[in-house]
């Protein structure tokens, strides 16, 4: 009997609006879990979200302990490093296989390691160990292969030759000179000067040059949102410098992160909408058909026989729902595939794991919901006509 006053058409207008919501749910959670490589890496375009600051040119333009803790207060800013530069001359000789003695003055300097965008393992030295590690900016390797070697006649080399390209340092301070092997551990597309650990520049300023102070030249901060109109003044106010095409790359991932945001909202905001759809034309079945389900229970059928026949109805509608939202975020992955080649993310199935786990908690959490919402508009019902029935008595 209450199957009978039930129309299809009102059951697909329930499966379409959940099938909406939590499509678009599902949809940007694995759009979400795909593109984590793309904003969590530190070495690409993405994920930057460091900035460098400088002062003015001047005498002294170093930072102070008070304007580094000043900086390290500021809630838009989440961690601030230093960098420090050698006390000393440096002069760095390379050798090629067959060319030698290529000669020229550099500088070396040192940041925290957690501000370092290259992970390796041998990123480190010690007074016993036989070799520095350097790490130097990716440019240096592109004006070397397409400026400096086609107009000298030198072979153009990669990241991986480059590391076998032996370096000898020779470092000349107040106190002493004293000379290191070093090689190139890698290039980095984030830190825009020659690197070396913290530890080996602590050792040679003290060895070399003992009487002269350790500045700060230059501070990297690590923000929340580098578009954040209040770091932006912060920064003026402050007459503090800072390479603005560097925010570009983190100004986009801001956006990008921002509409994955708004979109996850929205499918939220649906998802609760067609839910409360379903519960709401639910309430109306059961008003509808109140005269029956009295009936059904005056002639000895229970609460849960009746309430049997919604739920039947939810959870069928809940389950086709949830089988064209996981179909829906099937499609769109492999959709958008050519779309997250062109940004180097590689394809992966293993996200779609996550997405049916999270299928199968939407699906178990609104049954649960469901079952409880109509047992209790059942039980309702029946306890007023029984009180009615009583009282008529």
């Amino acid at each position: 009997m209450l199957h009978k006053q039930i129309h299809f058409s009102q059951l697909l207008f329930f499966a379409l609006t959940s099938s909406l919501g939590l499509g678009i749910l599902l949809v940007v959670f694995q759009l979400f879990l795909d593109t984590q490589p793309l904003f969590s890496s530190s070495n690409d375009l993405m994920g930057n979200q460091n900035v460098i600051i400088s002062k003015a040119l001047g005498i002294d333009n170093a930072f102070t302990d008070e304007e580094i803790e000043v900086l390290k207060q500021q809630k838009f800013i989440t961690k601030v490093g230093g960098f420090t530069n050698g006390t000393y001359r440096v002069r760095g000789t390379v050798s090629f296989a067959g060319i030698s003695g290529i000669t020229t003055d550099m500088f070396l300097e040192a940041i925290p390691n957690s501000f370092i965008d290259i992970q390796d393992e041998n990123w480190k030295w010690s007074p016993s160990s036989r070799e520095v590690p350097i790490i130097i900016p990716k440019n240096y390797i592109d004006l070397y292969n397409y400026g400096f070697a086609p107009s000298s006649g030198l072979p153009q080399i990669d990241e991986k030759l480059i590391q076998q390209i032996p370096i000898e340092l020779d470092l000349i301070g107040s106190a002493g000179r004293k000379k290191y092997n070093a090689y190139i551990l890698a290039a980095s597309e984030k830190i825009n000067s020659i690197i070396v650990p913290q530890t080996f520049l602590q050792h040679t300023n003290q060895l070399l040059s003992p009487d002269k102070e350790i500045k700060i030249s230059r501070a990297i901060l690590e923000v929340i949102n580098p578009s954040d109109p209040t770091l932006l003044e912060f920064l003026a106010k402050n007459k503090y410098q800072y390479f603005k095409a560097e925010l570009l790359s983190s100004r986009i991932s801001y956006f990008l992160q921002l509409v994955l945001s708004i979109v996850f909202g929205i499918g939220i905001l649906i998802t609760f909408l067609s839910i409360t759809l379903v519960i709401t034309n639910i309430n109306l079945l059961i008003l509808k058909n109140k005269q029956t389900i009295c009936q059904l229970h005056f002639l000895g059928f229970s609460q849960k026989q009746i309430a049997a026949v919604y739920l039947t109805l939810s959870y069928k509608i809940l389950a086709i729902s949830i089988c064209i939202a996981v179909a829906l975020t099937l499609i769109c992955k492999f959709a958008f595939i050519p779309f997250l080649k062109n940004l180097n993310v590689e394809f992966s199935a293993f996200s779609l794991v996550y997405v049916c786990i999270v299928a199968i908690v939407l699906f178990v959490v609104l049954a649960i919901y469901y079952t409880k919402h109509t047992n209790k508009k059942i039980k309702q019902m029946t306890a007023v006509n029984t009180s009615l029935l009583t009282t008529e008595i």
